[in-house]
């Protein structure tokens, strides 16, 4: 199909001024990055329409980044979850927890893994994947739809303990009116779990894996503290890059009947600028470029070594 495009301002705070940062991404999939002078907000424009983007997720985004998924796969526990671990980490791990909703979900392996620990808890899920979808149903987790923009939220009478959002957030069109819905299901006491790629520490080529046309947006920590307060969330803990994954960042959140209010900074602008403009000059660079070649190259022989070895 042909894809329509769109222009657009600023999510956090609807400037429409912005820097051009590059305009290619993963897969040569056309990815337009700009950041928001204003704020600092990193994101594509212009980009994709809506519709462009929820018929590539349910018909085409299985092909580019889950070439393996099988129909009659079955959900699994892992022996490691790092949501788990990072909870119990801060200390904010819940105690009881009934209802689990997993927002971009892929085939639920953290909801059936929260499942084998809150065993009489009911896994809910948000996934625009067909193929996912099926392994869902067949293990017992309710979908509650497709599409995260449609009006979800209006059609439940419940709310969560629970709420992840793990890569999922950089792929929304509109993240304040998705996370205002996602803090209307949440329960006084829930959490919800975020988990991005972290803008501030890329650890990919930036033109060649780290943007990417179904990552409209960018976040780092500045940014995402002030989407939180737009929303009524307070975020209790915040952290950048462990063990499981150093280009990431991460929080925990909860409703917050306060009202907050963001932070908007030049200087956190120039510090992203900064560093993807360095980090640019570093990749277009030419022993950057025989280095990464030269890797790519080794990758490539030690796999058709292993295929033929099996």
């Amino acid at each position: 199909m042909e894809y329509e495009f769109e222009t657009v301002n600023c999510n956090l705070c609807n400037a429409d001024n912005y820097q051009k940062i590059s305009n290619k991404g993963k897969f040569g999939l056309p990815t337009n990055v700009v950041i928001c002078k204003v704020c600092g907000l990193s994101y594509l424009n212009p980009r994709w329409d809506k519709n462009s983007y929820l018929q590539f997720y349910q018909n085409e985004y299985d092909k580019y980044y889950r070439p393996k998924i099988q129909l009659d796969s079955s959900l699994n526990k892992e022996a490691v979850n790092p949501i788990e671990v990072r909870l119990k980490r801060l200390d904010l791990f819940p105690k009881n927890v009934e209802r689990i909703l997993d927002i971009g979900s892929g085939e639920g392996n953290n909801l059936i893994h929260f499942k084998s620990i809150f065993q009489e808890s009911k896994l809910y899920a948000i996934e625009p994947s067909l193929a996912s979808q099926i392994i869902l149903k067949n293990n017992d987790v309710t979908i509650l739809g497709s599409d995260v923009d449609a009006e979800w939220n209006d059609n439940i009478n419940y709310k969560f303990d629970l709420i992840i959002m793990r890569h999922v957030l950089e792929h929304f069109t509109d993240p304040i009116k998705i996370m205002k819905k996602v803090r209307s299901v949440l329960k006084p006491n829930g959490i919800v779990y975020i988990a991005v790629p972290n803008n501030l520490k890329p650890t990919q080529n930036l033109n060649k894996s780290w943007f990417r046309n179904v990552h409209t947006y960018y976040f780092n920590k500045y940014t995402l503290d002030n989407l939180n307060k737009l929303v009524g969330l307070e975020i209790l803990k915040m952290q950048e890059g462990d063990e499981f994954n150093m280009g990431e960042v991460y929080l925990i959140a909860r409703k917050n009947d306060s009202q907050l209010s963001p932070v908007f900074s030049e200087k956190h602008y120039q510090e992203q600028l900064t560093i993807l403009n360095q980090k640019l000059k570093l990749e277009n660079s030419i022993p950057y470029k025989l280095t990464y070649l030269s890797k790519r190259v080794i990758r490539k022989v030690l796999s058709l070594t292993k295929n033929k070895s099996h």
